[in-house]
């Protein structure tokens, strides 16, 4: 830092503004935060990043220097302006910032004039240094990306994060306090707080315009006039892109511009605005702007688009945040409020929330609801990043502080915005020195200055130009300026989206938030993939609707990586709006069915309270094709404000090669296959019907959804935690545990899953390959069919048991198991004797015993006498009794009477046991207990395999069903086949049919797939020839196998 800067970074911390600036206006003195700035590296070609926004179906490549799509689309270059996603139809062939400013300077004659500088950031046609022809314009300042990226930075994907944020980021929040700062490394840096999403897809740059020398050169104007490297305005960029899912806003792109001054100059007029060149289906397009829509649109006059004569649909700019003027005395944007601002440290529009007090205490309890009070970090409770209150207080503290929502620089309505001043429409093609261009200054200044003229034009090339301005823009000061992109499929639709445009920035840029993002597993298979996720959705709080409204899954599958092909639920006018799943699961909450709110007559489908699970198997799939899948989670919508559900994203980025550029946490690239041979796959030995301890009589189910994840040898525990006690006890939970071989828990997988009122648990969350499910038996009764005469028993009595009924107060399914055992020799009597003749209770001796064999102890019985005979005969019936206490504290259970068969009666004697088996709810320290066994290859089996080997398709016919699609233009594309059923480890030897080889394949994977692709080009790098071709598999220690195919033409 320069001991100018020095000076004023101290004065500024000691001496108010008005004496900073009397005192010190010749060294233009600047803020610390300005300074930090102006410290960083300078914006610089070499920074400049290529990146893709493909959030929703508007899909097009940017570029941080500011350069928003282009007019030539190939494999390298990506798609540009493209929508729908996945079409490959382009509508826009360029965009771009514009800022100018009048500025006075000296010509080369010493004379002063007015100049004004243009800064922008396009593809072309921008200004250059004649003799080196290095590009004059805004640049990317580094710092903002990480270095080994190849994107600029992108909220979804962690990878493109810089290490460390840069710290000038912070200074206007924390000043230098290096471990608040650090708390922001590894979280987005979000626009209302650290690692806040508020859109689903969110790209940040920043860039300058030190690299514009035009005017350095000619009139010897630098922004500060202490540093010569720093040319152009002396101006810094921060530019965010976004994008939402939500099906009324997936047609747009927001982008969102804050300029700040950096320079030591106030500009009094100062101008900001955009460029574009629409290309709706080709260059030939009509174009208008309505002013009462601040709507700029373009479509092609012919409703078709080349090369393939399809339907085009409209495209448009509509105008939102503009610079704000605090000094002009007038209430520019018409809220009632005049000259507001940004960073006045007053909430101007009153819209801030402080904490709900609940219990009046004058502090903000833990239990209390936040609001907007949420600290400088703008992260609260509710949020998973959130690690506690700030250390500097702001949490919860009841007054609004930098960094919270709807609050100084939060707030769009805390600026006094002026609005769109310019529009102008007209031709493209005029590229000399009086053509609307970034490099021809005056005219682009012009044009941003002359009001709304040539707001229209017909069938041409097509450019546009859109300000806001004149105003001033004072040194160190930040202003904004956002515009949305938006399309739709006719001008109704276009308008339609633009209401969705308009009711986001009203809300601040916040719409309806999607439960946060699974984390998708895919696991190929033999004719099935493996699916199986997290349930980090399910704590998805809404920060827009202030609500947890988590409410379910969708799995979709497709062939094409923007799942078009299932996108076929329309609506009234016949326009594809929702996508078809493979598969839905929902809360289990009455909230089900169609939304009742719908869009244009098509319904969003709630689901059917199925409950929710976290693993499926897909079985529907055919091996050797590419399938796409995205696991989505859902919210609730919100009907009383006329919302609709939202989905969270599914990005899956390929380029025009297929090449894979991006794909999100949610989705999965799968190719199922057959099996490597000699593949034995994963098993689980144990008893999954019966507890390995305890009485329970439930069962357990063992699903495995990723076998290359199972782990070897080992064991498991499944147990079971119970309330209350016997009878009327309940299963309340279960725990899975990994056990060692002497059955010591070692760790704890779950804990305390909640099985209360359950019978049928639906599957734990996935782990090591697996998910277990419970099916508790919560009713007691007898099972019929397990009771009966034991084996060896030599009676033919017919016994008829059942549940007792006899006396209410007393009976009770007692959850047990009952065994009457009989005997030569009198074992036992009735309990307890009363009253007479027949029916009566008596206590006689029996040849039997009753005992409950589940907890080990005999019971007492009543012993009533059916025919008065005072003996135990035919028609008697025995009243089971347990947790007998005394002869007046006892319960009935069951009940079992016999009868014997009127010819060779065989009544019961020595060695009879009669069993009475009931189910039973799971009891404390009842488990199951099962051990996995991994998957692996045996050789010996391989090489009874290898005739299996096969080739797909054979014959190949021109083509190959699971060929990828193509984008391009003209060219064959991908072509393919597949060897199939190889071992892990093998060479592949292909020849022609008269020996000559002609490509040699190695398969070496520790993966259980046993398939290996030919793209159908030799060693040569030659294209194949059509005819009948040999191959020879060699696999080590297992074998070999020879083989054909023809390729036909």
């Amino acid at each position: 830092m320069n001991v100018i800067a020095r000076i004023a970074s101290l004065l500024l911390r000691q001496t108010p503004l008005s004496v900073l600036l009397t005192g010190l206006a010749l060294a233009q003195a600047v803020s610390p935060q300005i300074q930090l700035f102006r410290d960083e590296p300078k914006g610089n070609i070499q920074y400049r990043k290529k990146g893709m926004l493909d959030g929703n179906l508007v899909r097009t490549v940017y570029f941080n220097n500011g350069s928003i799509s282009d007019w030539f689309t190939d494999a390298v270059s990506g798609p540009h302006g493209e929508w729908p996603k996945g079409t490959g139809h382009r509508s826009l062939d360029g965009l771009a910032i514009l800022i100018g400013a009048k500025v006075k300077a000296k010509n080369l004659l010493g004379q002063d004039v007015f100049i004004t500088p243009i800064e922008s950031g396009y593809r072309e046609e921008m200004d250059r240094d004649p003799v080196n022809g290095t590009i004059w314009g805004l640049e990317p300042v580094p710092g903002y990306v990480r270095e080994t990226s190849t994107s600029p930075a992108v909220d979804a994907d962690t990878s493109t994060y810089p290490a460390k944020w840069p710290r000038s980021l912070f200074y206007d929040l924390y000043g230098t306090d290096e471990t608040a700062i650090s708390t922001w490394d590894g979280y987005w840096y979000g626009y209302f707080g650290r690692g806040v999403r508020n859109a689903q897809l969110e790209t940040f740059f920043v860039m300058d315009d030190s690299k514009d020398a035009e005017f350095a050169r000619s009139h010897k104007f630098y922004p500060v006039a202490a540093d010569s490297q720093r040319m152009g305005l002396g101006l810094r960029v921060e530019v965010r892109g976004f994008q939402w899912t939500h099906v009324l806003a997936e047609d747009i792109i927001f982008w969102h511009y804050d300029i700040i001054n950096l320079s030591d100059n106030k500009y009094d007029s100062t101008v900001f605005g955009f460029y574009a060149d629409p290309s709706v289906g080709s260059t030939e397009n009509n174009a208008k702007f309505d002013r009462v829509l601040d709507l700029a649109y373009a479509w092609a006059p012919s409703g078709k688009g080349l090369p393939d004569n399809y339907k085009t649909g409209y495209y448009g700019h509509s105008f939102l945040e503009s610079p704000g003027n605090s000094i002009n005395g007038i209430d520019d944007d018409d809220d009632g409020i005049i000259d507001e601002r940004r960073d006045d440290g007053i909430d101007n529009d009153g819209d801030w929330q402080k904490y709900i007090d609940a219990n009046n205490n004058g502090v903000w309890d833990p239990d209390e609801i936040l609001n907007d009070d949420l600290g400088t970090d703008g992260v609260g409770p509710y949020d998973l990043q959130y690690t506690g209150p700030d250390a500097d207080g702001t949490q919860g503290n009841g007054v609004p502080d930098l960094g919270e929502p709807y609050f100084d620089k939060t707030d769009k309505d805390e600026s006094d915005q002026i609005g769109l001043q310019s529009a102008y429409i007209g031709y493209l093609n005029d590229k000399s020195a009086t053509g609307v261009w970034p490099k021809n200054d005056p005219v682009v200044w012009e044009k941003m200055t002359s009001g709304f003229k040539d707001t229209a034009i017909s069938n041409t090339n097509i450019s546009m130009v859109f300000s806001s301005g004149i105003f001033p823009l004072a040194q160190g000061q930040r202003e904004r300026f956002s515009i949305a992109v938006a399309f739709g499929n006719d001008l109704d639709d276009l308008i339609f989206n633009k209401k969705t445009v308009q009711n986001i920035y009203n809300a601040n840029y916040n719409f309806a938030q999607p439960p946060y993002t699974p984390t998708l597993t895919a696991v190929p298979g033999d004719r099935k993939v493996y699916l199986y996720w997290n349930d980090i959705a399910e704590r998805s709080y809404d920060r827009f609707l202030k609500t947890f409204d988590f409410e379910g899954y969708l799995l979709y599958r497709s062939t094409d990586p923007e799942f078009r092909e299932i996108k076929v639920v329309t609506d009234s006018k016949g326009e594809p709006v929702f996508w078809k799943p493979l598969k839905q699961w929902d809360v289990v909450d009455t909230i089900k069915g169609p939304d009742p709110i719908g869009i244009n007559g098509a319904a969003f489908w709630r689901g059917n309270d199925t409950g929710l699970e976290h693993a499926f198997i897909d079985t529907t799939v055919y091996n050797g094709t590419r399938y796409y899948y995205a696991l989505v989670s859902y919210d609730k919508g919100l009907e009383s404000v006329g919302l609709t559900p939202s989905e969270c994203t599914k990005i899956i980025t390929e380029d025009f090669n297929g090449t894979l550029k991006f794909i999100d946490i949610n989705c999965a690239i799968v190719v199922p296959n057959a099996r490597a041979a000699g593949y034995v796959p994963p098993s689980i030995s144990g008893n999954t019907k019966r507890v390995a301890s305890g009485v329970g009589t439930g069962s357990l189910a063992i699903n495995i959804v990723g076998p290359d994840k199972v782990r070897n040898k080992q064991t498991y525990r499944v147990k079971f935690d119970s309330t209350g006690t016997l009878p009327s006890y309940k299963t309340r939970a279960f725990g899975v545990f990994r056990v060692d071989a002497a059955g010591t828990v070692t760790d704890t997988v779950f804990s305390n899953l909640s099985m209360k009122g359950i019978r049928t648990t639906l599957p734990t969350n996935p782990f090591d390959g697996m998910t277990v499910a419970v099916t508790n038996d919560t009713l007691v009764q007898l099972i019929d069919t397990a009771t009966g005469w034991a084996a060896g028993s030599k009676t033919n009595a017919v016994v008829r048991a059942r549940l007792d009924y006899s006396n209410p107060s007393q009976n009770v399914a007692w959850p047990g198991d009952y065994e009457v055992q009989f005997f030569a020799t009198p074992q036992d009597t009735g309990a307890i004797a009363g009253g007479s003749g027949a029916g009566a209770y008596i206590r006689v001796p029996v040849n039997f015993t009753v005992t409950n064999v589940t907890r080990g102890y005999r019971v007492k019985f009543l012993h009533q006498d059916m025919d008065g005979s005072n003996t135990f005969s035919s028609g008697d019936t025995i009243r089971i009794l347990d947790g007998f206490v005394n002869n007046s504290n006892f319960k009935r259970c069951y009940n079992f009477s016999y009868i014997e068969p009127p010819f060779n009666p065989v009544k019961p004697t020595d060695g009879d046991r009669y069993l009475l088996r009931t189910s039973k709810p799971f009891a404390g320290g009842d488990y199951f207990e099962f051990t996995t066994s991994s998957s692996y290859t045996d050789n010996g089996l391989a090489s009874n395999q290898l005739d299996r080997i096969s080739v797909v398709p054979n014959p190949y016919v021109a083509t190959a069903t699971w060929e990828r699609r193509t984008l391009y233009q003209t060219g064959r594309g991908e072509r393919k086949i597949e060897f199939t059923h190889l071992p892990a480890l093998c060479t592949v030897r292909i020849y022609t049919a008269a020996g000559k080889l002609v490509r040699t394949l190695q398969k070496n994977s520790t993966e259980p797939d046993g398939s290996l692709a030919w793209d159908l080009i030799s060693e040569d790098g030659m294209d194949v020839a059509y005819g009948l071709y040999v191959y020879h598999v060699t696999a080590p220690n297992i074998g070999e196998h020879i083989g054909k195919f023809a390729l036909i033409k």
